[in-house]
């Protein structure tokens, strides 16, 4: 009996459990008892708003403004046919299990359920605001292992569909740079096809000229807010150093930061631990340099920052702890209801946030620069298999 308990308890997936009872959680809280789910409701009018022919980027006084493409506008419709409670139950489940599914496919188990928890308060975070930050992150790792096991198909759908709705998640198309020039071409192709047919989606509901109107608004709103500064390196350099740099000149600085290892460090392409790192490296990036960044973007950086930690040596060394235990303080600890509002208003809302992952990101980068001399763990047979390990180059 006390052996079949321990099998039950073995067997039993604890943090598949936990996140789906956070997203249930989350959706009692905001879908019944609060009422309150603000981006769902916004997504949710805006489905109906573009289906009816309306103007779905200047919403009626009081609501908040869409900033996503119409296409995901679309696309959203699963989530938003359902009576309230229940769209909202799906919109979080498949936020809280993108980040699930992408972590425990790039992860060894055991590194999986660490980078889990190290992530939980943040996706939890992104769930109570209905974010889609969740969801963009989870795509960017299924797009990233996608390619390592040579699904074009599904690296690219993941891309393209990051890409419709929050812009920057193209950039994951990067690590089509370390798969061989067939598959690379190939997935190209494929992103090219599958972006092409989400773009054309609103076709569906909307006659062409409406449509060019539609996607030519976004264009004026994606052009209209790129002064802001966000929580971000931008942030950073304007509050701290008194910085009035144009946004593009900083964002340019850190591209060539992010760049420069891979570009210059062909000769490490085939080692998986080192694309691994530049995952984590282009994950962080998305965000610290986002003119568009808020709190429940964070969640994306986290994930970077997570599996960068968990696939460190053991014994790790304690500055990489320090780092982390910095990151999450700032990051997701300082949002707890505990946290001295004082506090938050003087001294976390100048981007400390992006202060504490930038570290942890300038740490990525001299890794990069300076592999293999500053190895992390091995990759395990899941993560790369082994006819695989050898074709990640050209």
């Amino acid at each position: 009996m006390v052996e079949l308990r321990t099998r039950l308890r073995r067997a039993f997936n604890w943090p598949l459990a936990v996140y789906l009872l956070a997203a249930v959680l989350v959706t009692v809280q905001k879908g019944v008892i609060t009422g309150d789910a603000g981006i769902y409701l916004m997504f949710r009018h805006t489905f109906y708003r573009l289906i009816s022919g309306a103007d779905i980027y200047t919403p009626p006084s009081g609501e908040t403004g869409f900033l996503y493409s119409p296409a995901f506008a679309l696309l959203f419709a699963p989530f938003a046919i359902w009576p309230f409670p229940l769209g909202l139950l799906l919109w979080n489940g498949v936020n809280a299990m993108a980040v699930y599914e992408g972590l425990t496919r790039l992860l060894s188990p055991r590194a999986a359920r660490l980078a889990l928890a190290i992530v939980f308060l943040d996706v939890v975070r992104s769930l109570q605001n209905s974010q889609s930050n969740a969801l963009v992150a989870g795509l960017i790792l299924i797009a990233f292992v996608a390619l390592e096991r040579g699904r074009a198909v599904k690296a690219a759908t993941a891309v393209v569909t990051g890409a419709f709705i929050k812009i920057f998640p193209v950039a994951a198309g990067a690590f089509a740079i370390f798969v061989p020039a067939g598959q690379r071409v190939r997935f190209l192709l494929w992103c090219v096809g599958i972006g092409l047919a989400l773009a054309a989606l609103p076709l569906l509901v909307l006659p062409p000229a409406a449509v060019a109107a539609v996607y030519k608004a976004w264009y004026g709103i994606l052009q209209r807010d790129t002064v802001l500064q966000g929580q971000s390196v931008m942030r950073i350099l304007s509050d701290w150093f008194g910085s009035g740099a144009p946004n593009w000149t900083i964002q340019l600085a850190g591209t060539l930061l992010l760049l420069l290892p891979v570009a210059l460090r062909r000769d490490q392409w085939a080692d998986g631990r080192f694309r691994q790192l530049f995952l984590c490296s282009l994950l962080v990036f998305l965000v610290i340099f986002n003119h568009q960044a808020e709190s429940p973007s964070f969640v994306i950086a986290t994930c970077g920052i997570a599996i960068w930690y968990v696939s460190s040596p053991s014994p790790r060394e304690w500055w990489r702890t320090a780092l982390l235990a910095f990151s999450v303080l700032t990051v997701a600890v300082s949002r707890l209801f505990f946290f001295p509002y004082p506090l938050y208003h003087d001294v976390m809302s100048h981007a400390l946030d992006a202060f504490s992952c930038l570290l942890v990101w300038l740490v990525m980068q001299v890794e990069l620069w300076t592999w293999p001399s500053s190895q992390l763990a091995e990759v395990t047979q899941r993560d790369v298999p082994a006819g695989e390990a050898g074709q990640h180059h050209g």
